[in-house]
């Protein structure tokens, strides 16, 4: 990997941000999980309330979809530093756990 010029974080500095970034990562989750769950709860009652949210649990297919979502996110995140190495469409899309068009993979 080539350098991209002068290191202005330490290794403390380091270990500080990969904090920060893992409680905004996340803090992000828990909203996008809510979401998913305001956005299940209007489609199929119409009307909810915040405890209709703190206490909702996911039917088995709902489940399963929030799981994907929620992995698809965290390599998503995880896999940001790559995007310093690996720059196609086909591979952001891959790390992005999102399908690759044909015509996309035909170039890489």
């Amino acid at each position: 990997m080539n350098s991209t010029g002068h290191d202005y974080l330490g290794p403390q500095s380091v270990t500080d941000v990969a904090r920060m970034l893992m409680a905004l990562t996340s803090e992000v989750w828990i909203m996008r999980d809510r979401q998913i769950v305001t956005e299940y709860l209007l489609a199929t009652k119409g009307s909810i309330t915040r405890e209709d949210i703190d206490n909702f649990t996911p039917p088995a297919e709902l489940a399963t979809a929030i799981a994907a979502e929620r992995d698809r996110f965290a390599s998503l995140v995880a896999g940001a530093p790559i995007a310093g190495v690996h720059r196609s469409v086909a591979d952001i899309l891959t790390r992005a756990g999102l399908p690759v068009p044909e015509p996309v993979r035909a170039k890489t």
